[in-house]
């Protein structure tokens, strides 16, 4: 191969073969880090499903403390029984109840915003201009006070012993708050759910802040009260999986005795609103969890069409995850960007490396344990981004492949136009089926190795003229070449009087380079019989022989900088050569080694001549030939006529 040919093949692909893929991957991740707040409203999606498939599969931490109850005053079984201003008792006699239950802590998730005194007086009032009936106006604010006291009087009793957290947002306080001096250790909290009053989201409850305003939130105060502690950070994401494990009871139940008091013993406990409509929002895990007081066994049941969760089981959630340690921490920036450089980065060997098919199923595969991998690290507390991560791949392989097209056409035609004098396009094709630049730099493949020499030539040199024996050579091998090359075979070199050749179709190569042998067997002889030798070499006698042999060869371009020549080497090659060798011996033609003879015994009718010890090879080598092959009958007369 001439020398400008293997500097055009050498040139070029050693620096620029990864520079433009890495150049692109770096595209890849710096825009999508540049666009990495775009991702976050799909990355919000991709948060809720982690929570439902975590609970689909069973694998969140849903272990609770134990310490949180929530008790619910129905809307179905209680409010529309009872209007709300006659709840006020009732909730009285709850509070009391806690106390005698000996609870660690009672919580009150409902705001009585009316003084009941007031309220109904005004009302009478506003219905009348008759100063005798207003005075029944006096009459019915008797009876709200008593309402109001009935509520009043058990909290500043209770707690003068027991915590008592009570809820209030913004102006909307308890109408009692003015008495809260009185109340030893009654403590005001914000219910806020903090994410879903930011107005920056989808009202979806991921994360609470601890504190607003400076102040300690509801979830936040029942924990330090009950714990006497703090906690180091400055806002949680709800463990939601505990949802399920929290005990939730109902109010009438309470009441009435059906649910027993060593329940609430030591327990912080959550009083609240239960209805379809107002302190409900919605979760990562809506659709799965929903609860309402038709059962007795502290198990919630399906309420509402929307299945949202009533925000006193959203306090206690986020009580329970402070109490157990199991708030989901977000994972660093910096370490999503490490994973996003990673998962690229391995797109881009694979893709650089491996055909388009392989390479889409192996980024497939890398994709789903990325989101096996996600899903385990956020049922143990972690959360690693999906999103843009998750893309990623795919995106540099769309991009990875335009490129590798160009250039691989420019190198294949490069090839082409390099090789297409020695080897057809098929076979060039089939040299070139995992990796286009494998020539250049020399790789493993299984083929088909053939051998041919011609006996007896160093006699025939002595006898002919120079001219003529070149004249002769010329006319042989390039009829043999033309079949050869009709059989999807490489002639590699022509060795002195011999001849290298190759079929690597991998489903044909034995077949083609058998047919091969016999069609130049016969190609022999009828040029022979046509005397097409005549005029060079006179009557001798032309006796080939060929050996055939099957194996793993290394592929590539051999030599230095100056000279250079594209070659098969290898253990492979030399049995190949030596089972040629052996067709004097065998007196036969062509030779067959037993690795091709396996993978065709039942293409040929095949003919065992017997085991032959070869030259650096460490074992019998058993050899065949196919029926119907020429017989080498003809040594003798050669040596009579050189005589």
């Amino acid at each position: 191969m001439r020398r400008d040919e293997n500097k055009m093949m050498n040139a070029g692909h050693k620096g620029s073969r990864y520079t433009i893929p890495v150049i692109i991957g770096v595209v890849v991740v710096a825009v999508l880090w540049a666009t990495y707040g775009l991702w976050q409203a799909i990355e919000q999606k991709a948060y809720d499903y982690r929570f439902q498939l975590t609970e689909l599969f069973n694998i969140g931490r849903s272990q609770t403390s134990g310490n949180v109850v929530v008790v619910s005053i129905d809307e179905r079984s209680v409010i529309q029984a009872k209007p709300i201003i006659f709840l006020y008792p009732d909730i009285g006699r709850f509070i009391m109840k806690m106390e005698e239950y000996r609870a660690a802590l009672i919580a009150v998730d409902v705001i009585p915003v009316h003084r009941q005194a007031e309220k109904l007086r005004g009302g009478v009032e506003s219905l009348t201009d008759n100063p005798t009936d207003r005075r029944y106006g006096n009459v019915i604010g008797e009876i709200g006070e008593k309402l109001d006291n009935a509520l009043l009087e058990p909290l500043v009793t209770v707690s003068q012993g027991t915590p008592i957290v009570q809820a209030y947002h913004g102006g909307l306080v308890p109408f009692y708050y003015g008495a809260a001096p009185f109340m030893k250790r009654f403590y005001p909290a914000d219910i806020i759910l903090t994410d879903g009053m930011k107005g920056t989201g989808d009202g979806v409850i991921r994360k609470q802040d601890l504190k607003t305003d400076g102040k300690d939130t509801f979830a936040y105060a029942v924990y330090t009260l009950l714990t006497g502690r703090t906690y180091k950070g400055t806002s949680v994401r709800p463990n939601y999986s505990l949802a399920k494990r929290i005990p939730f009871y109902c109010f009438d139940d309470v009441m009435s005795g059906r649910t027993a008091g060593d329940i609430f013993r030591g327990k912080a406990v959550i009083l609240g609103y239960l209805t379809g409509y107002e302190d409900v929002h919605f979760t990562p895990v809506r659709g799965k969890i929903a609860y309402t007081c038709s059962l007795h066994d502290g198990q919630g049941a399906a309420y509402g069409k929307d299945n949202r969760m009533p925000g006193q089981l959203i306090h206690a959630v986020i009580v329970e995850t402070l109490l157990t340690g199991t708030s989901l921490s977000d994972l660093p920036f910096a370490a999503n960007m490490m994973i996003l450089l990673v998962l690229v980065g391995v797109t881009l060997v694979i893709s650089m490396t491996m055909r388009p098919v392989y390479s889409l199923a192996a980024v497939l595969g890398i994709a789903l344990l990325f989101l096996a991998g996600n899903l385990l690290a956020f049922s143990r507390g972690y959360v690693v981004n999906i999103f843009p991560q998750l893309p990623a791949p795919f995106i540099t392989l769309m991009l990875i492949y335009p490129y590798r097209y160009v250039a691989e056409e420019r190198t294949r035609k490069r090839l082409y136009k390099v090789f297409s004098y020695y080897i057809d396009r098929e076979v060039l094709d089939s040299l070139l089926e995992r990796d286009i630049e494998g020539l250049f730099r020399g790789e493993s493949k299984d083929i088909c190795i053939m051998f041919l020499d011609i006996r007896d030539f160093t006699r025939l040199s002595r006898r002919e003229k120079a001219e003529d024996i070149v004249q002769f050579l010329n006319l042989y091998f390039g009829a043999i070449t033309g079949i050869i090359q009709r059989h999807n075979g490489f002639v590699n070199k022509f060795i002195g009087d011999g001849i290298l050749a190759f079929f690597a179709i991998k489903e044909d190569a034995i077949v083609n380079a058998i047919e091969a042998s016999q069609d130049i067997i016969g190609e022999t002889e009828r040029m022979k019989g046509e005397k097409a030798f005549e005029r060079f070499i006179g009557d001798w006698v032309v006796n080939i022989g060929i050996g055939i042999h099957y194996g793993t060869v290394i592929v590539g371009n051999v030599g230095s900088e100056k000279k250079m020549d594209f070659t098969i080497v290898g253990e492979h090659v030399n049995i190949a050569s030596r089972i040629e060798g052996l067709t004097k011996q065998a007196n036969a033609n062509l030779l067959v080694s037993d690795e091709a003879y396996t993978l065709v015994k039942d293409r040929f009718n095949f003919i065992y001549l017997g085991d032959y010890e070869v030259k650096g090879v460490d074992r019998p080598l058993p050899i065949y030939t196919v029926a119907g092959g020429q017989q080498d009958n003809r040594s003798m007369e050669n040596e009579r006529r050189s005589s």
